[in-house]
């Protein structure tokens, strides 16, 4: 008898499996069910003045849509705001675009200089996802370079740092920040210019 309702139940779920189908890029996640409606969330107290909300999120994971909470998170540098996560309609199927940290003023013509490298290397325990592929749009000014978004290690997991314009460094040209595999784990190493 339980053997003829497991072999039901998986003949019921049949069709709901194949209209939830998933189609999977990289690193893009496109779904044919759009996502429940946004879940009011309660924010806990601000853990100090510089910590930023992150709000919830539906994300696709077992083949479902799973709600995801909001917490409290400090940008990786000075200056940082937080783009939500989102699903975008597209032809029919929805499309995960993936939260991410990005810099809150528009760039000025100025060459952007990073922060100086931690005394301690970051090193992360996770290899990092796939980059993000960005959208950079029309340069904001004659000149400007594009310095790529990349993945950091913050708070036990990764997060997407944005991509941003900078006026350019003469002589010198970018080196994006990028991860190394070494015996401890995946080290990062900041951006830089070189010559």
């Amino acid at each position: 008898m339980l053997k003829h309702s497991l072999v039901a139940v998986a003949l019921l779920a049949a069709p709901v499996a194949a209209q939830a189908q998933i189609y999977v890029g990289v690193p893009e996640v496109r779904v044919n069910v759009a996502p429940p409606p946004m879940r009011v969330e309660v924010q806990t107290v601000r853990p100090s003045p510089g910590h930023i909300w992150i709000g919830g999120h539906w994300a696709w994971r077992g083949g479902a849509h799973v709600w995801l909470p909001g917490h409290w998170a400090m940008p990786p540098q000075p200056g940082m705001a937080w783009e939500a996560a989102r699903w975008e309609n597209r032809g029919g199927h929805y499309v995960f675009v993936e939260g991410h940290w990005r810099w809150a003023q528009p760039p000025a013509q100025v060459v952007y200089e990073p922060a100086p490298p931690p005394a301690q290397p970051i090193v992360a325990t996770a290899e990092p996802p796939p980059p993000i592929v960005e959208t950079q749009g029309a340069p904001p000014f004659a000149g400007a370079v594009w310095l790529p978004g990349y993945w950091h290690w913050h708070g036990g997991h990764h997060q997407w740092v944005g991509g941003r314009w900078s006026a350019p460094r003469a002589g010198w040209t970018w080196e994006p920040h990028h991860w190394e595999r070494g015996p401890g784990g995946w080290r990062m190493v900041p951006g830089h210019w070189r010559r």
